[in-house]
């Protein structure tokens, strides 16, 4: 052999084992690259997901069905609290009565303090004129005794009057202090609760608006993300495609060493090599050309997420921004109005913990005064039974008792006279007894009613106040997750940058095998059918048959094949292909 045909034999032969070495690196990086993608771009929509549901369930937290129930649940509390200053005012002026009722029997009682007065006069008197009688040596002193027992009666029903009256003045002043408590934050708290309330269901509608925004935006990667993966069928039809040239080479390979293949004349096994290495290297300029244009497609596609990454994140910054800052954070203000609303109350509870203790102390207070009349009646009854006993004593002893029956009648005559202002104090004690049961009626328990409702209230903001929370964190780190995603797909999705310099170098290494000349195989086509058949058996896309057709024409024995094999619709076929392309 001449040696300069021996070295280029053997250079051809070193730059198809480097083609064979290039495709392989190939076809690893293929496999590899576009698995990666995949996977990235099924994160991608994974974390979507997350972000979709994150949404829901804030918008859940916040539902208007939600906020009307707790709207609702407020306004008869709110009602309540807007009756709290009228219900104090009755209070005060129930406390107000009470007192003047205090100064009325207070008159009462110097009126029959003034008659007492006369009483221990007259019986000093009897003393005095019933001197030299026997009859009325002890009379004088027991009278005596009687009426102070009287005065005693009276100075202890006083003291207790004092004492009530004393009560309802410290009951009259923290009345009043509480009645301007309520008339200057009732109506600021109730405002608040009210405006906040209603802001409930339009927060609610605004976050509703935003998240629809997000999850159209999120729905629309979705879709893209759907469209580039099956975009992606490119790197598994590359694959193959790839294994269909190198397959091609171990056939060609193969058939050299076979009987039928040394059967051929050299220069018809030359004119077969070439043809097979002509279309190893058309094969491999279509498919870098298929590569480079639907690749060119997926990194235009995956370009476009950064703007929808990017608007996602501006519409989360908005929702932060409606649901969470400053004067925008409805539930924490209406954390605040309630926790004021609580706070009001238990000052409303204390103060009607006092006032209960002031109406059971007036109504103790009316009871032992009460009593004490009823005492002081007794000693009244006992005066004049005891007057009207030394009338009768000094009847008998005639001109003798006639100056002590003239005191004993004047004794008989005062006494009668503590019955009137008796009258009146008890008159004025049932009034007390039906004001203080008017003021336990209005008042006791008033606080109890307004908490229960509230502190619900309050726990059930402060809970949706902690979801929306932890909501707003989850959609801040799924937003930024989002983005940091989709950034890190573009990069990996680069399927060019990666893989086109290869695809480049194993076209050029192709183009380098053939020697150039006229590859007509048409003469020896039958010698050559079997390994026709094996090549059409391996080409099963519509461009490899195009492609292969022109090189390696059919024989008579296998036209019938190749007829067949073509004349099937060509995207019935691809859909056998590429069935499990999805990565």
């Amino acid at each position: 052999m001449n040696p300069l045909h021996k070295s280029n034999v053997t250079y051809k032969l070193d730059q198809q084992a480097e083609f064979s070495a290039k495709l392989m690196a190939a076809h690893a990086k293929i496999e590899k690259k576009f698995l990666e993608g995949g996977a990235v771009l099924v994160s991608v929509m994974d974390i979507l997901g997350n972000l979709t549901g994150i949404l829901d369930g804030m918008t859940g937290t916040l539902d208007g069905k939600t906020a009307k129930n707790n709207i609702d649940g407020l306004r008869k509390t709110i009602d309540d609290l807007a009756q709290l200053p009228k219900t104090e005012e009755r209070r005060q002026a129930g406390f107000k009565s009470l007192a003047d009722m205090c100064a009325s029997t207070g008159e009462h009682i110097d009126d029959i303090h003034e008659t007492i007065r006369y009483l221990k006069t007259f019986a000093i008197t009897v003393k005095i004129t019933g001197a030299g009688l026997a009859e009325f040596a002890g009379f004088a002193d027991e009278i005596r005794e009687r009426i102070q027992s009287g005065a005693d009666e009276v100075g202890r029903f006083a003291k207790n009057l004092d004492v009530m009256r004393k009560q309802l003045i410290t009951a009259l002043s923290f009345s009043s202090a509480t009645k301007a408590d309520f008339d200057c934050t009732i109506p600021q708290i109730i405002t608040g609760l009210n405006e906040n309330s209603a802001r409930i269901s339009q927060q609610h509608q605004e976050m509703k608006d935003i998240a629809a925004q997000v999850k159209k935006i999120a729905q629309t990667i979705q879709g893209k993300i759907g469209s580039v993966l099956s975009s992606l069928q490119i790197g598994d039809i590359t694959r193959q495609r790839i294994e269909h040239i190198q397959s091609m080479l171990q056939l060609m390979d193969d058939f050299g060493s076979s009987p039928e293949g040394k059967a051929l004349s050299n220069s018809e096994y030359d004119v077969l090599k070439e043809a097979v290495l002509q279309l190893a290297s058309a094969q491999m300029d279509e498919t870098a050309a298929d590569f480079h244009r639907d690749c060119g497609k997926i990194f235009t596609s995956i370009s476009s997420f950064a703007d929808d990454a990017a608007r996602i994140l501006s519409l989360r910054d908005e929702l932060v921004d409606r649901t969470s800052n400053g004067e925008r954070n409805v539930l924490a203000l209406m954390e605040q109005g309630i926790v004021e609303a609580c706070d009001l109350v238990t000052r409303v509870q204390e103060s009607s913990a006092e006032a209960d203790d002031v109406v059971s102390s007036v109504t103790t207070s009316a009871q032992e005064l009460s009593r004490g009349i009823e005492i002081l009646r007794s000693i009244k009854i006992d005066i004049h039974y005891m007057a009207l006993n030394s009338n009768l004593r000094c009847s008998k002893l005639g001109d003798a008792g006639r100056s002590v029956n003239v005191v004993s009648g004047e004794m008989r005559l005062f006494a009668g006279k503590l019955e009137t202002p008796a009258d009146a104090i008890v008159e004025e004690l049932h009034r007390v007894e039906t004001t203080t049961q008017q003021l336990a009626q209005h008042g006791s328990g008033l606080s109890a009613d307004l908490a229960a409702p509230l502190n619900e209230a309050l726990e059930t903001v402060r809970n949706t106040k902690m979801q929306m929370s932890s909501g707003i964190d989850a959609l801040a780190e799924e937003g930024q997750a989002v983005f940091s995603r989709i950034s890190s797909a573009v990069v990996t999705l680069d399927f060019q940058s990666e893989l086109g310099n290869t695809f480049n170098e194993c076209c050029q290494i192709a183009a380098q095998l053939p020697q150039g000349f006229q590859a007509d195989v048409s003469g020896f086509v039958d010698k050559i059918s079997p390994f026709s058949a094996q090549v059409y058996k391996l080409y099963t896309m519509f461009q490899e048959r195009d492609i292969h057709v022109r090189f390696l024409p059919s024989s008579t024995s296998t036209s019938g094949n190749v007829t067949n094999v073509m004349s099937q619709p060509a995207a019935s076929e691809d859909d056998d292909l590429f069935a499990d392309a999805l990565f």
